[in-house]
């Protein structure tokens, strides 16, 4: 797959772009604009406006074709949303309204032994968080459920425990590693973290190394030399430049 080229003083609309890294350049439209936003700490537009440049449309998720939908019921919904980089909710959601039937489940799902504890669990956890714990399908969570004549958890209605070591988590490591790690949407970890009071990681790591010594050098060395002092991207460095109004260096 052909590259997009990393682009450094791009122009747009008579106005100066900021930079951003390599790796950023790579994922416009791939991700949210937003998502990348936060990640580059640039606005919305500023990514919007590179986004545009280069022709390309913004990142679409659930976006149901018919080669998406002919997946349905051929394969687990965990499986289904895998592939479409959504949540196994959604795909369970536009199945059932379908009419289509799950796919079939594995003996080892079907003889899972549920316990009074994991019993207990049912309508007061999301299926979804039940079958992490469990490690099986969240189909096989709701047909059981199901069965028992028991509501689903009522949407938007949070019931997620948070343990200690995971809240410790936050604001150490990058709210989409956590997302990872803990298997739920980033938005979740990002609601979590925002209801504590607890900055991002990069908002926390930005916060240290943008002291007086570091802001003073703006302008009086190359920004890639600034950036690799305190390790993080020339971008990073170029943005604080600009909103500081300092000119950049020239030998």
């Amino acid at each position: 797959m052909d590259q997009i080229p990393f682009r450094i003083g791009c122009k747009y609309e008579g106005f100066e772009m900021v930079q951003l890294s390599r790796r950023a350049m790579q994922r416009l439209g791939k991700v949210s604009d937003a998502e990348l936003a936060a990640e580059e700490s640039v606005s919305v537009a500023e990514i919007r406006k590179h986004r545009r440049d280069h022709g390309l449309p913004p990142a679409v998720r659930g976006n149901w074709t018919p080669d998406s939908i002919a997946l349905l019921g051929k394969m687990s919904d965990s499986q289904v949303a895998k592939q479409l980089g959504i949540t196994a909710n959604a795909v369970f959601a536009r199945r059932t309204r379908m009419g289509i039937k799950a796919y079939g489940k594995s003996i080892q799902q079907k003889r899972h032994p549920w316990t009074k504890r994991e019993l207990g669990w049912l309508g007061k956890v999301s299926d979804s968080e039940i079958a992490r714990r469990l490690g099986i399908d969240q189909t096989t969570v709701a047909t059981k459920r199901a069965l028992l004549g028991i509501e689903a958890v009522q949407k938007g209605r949070s019931t997620r425990p948070w343990s200690k070591a995971e809240i410790a988590m936050l604001g150490q490591l990058p709210d989409a590693e956590i997302a990872r790690q803990l298997k739920i949407s980033r938005r979740k970890v990002i609601a979590k973290r925002q209801s504590l009071g607890i900055a991002n990681r990069l908002s926390t790591l930005l916060a240290k190394r943008w002291n007086a010594k570091s802001i003073a050098e703006l302008g009086t060395k190359p920004d890639e030399v600034i950036a690799k002092r305190l390790k993080i991207s020339v971008a990073a460095v170029a943005n604080k430049r600009r909103q500081m109004g300092v000119a950049a260096f020239r030998a």
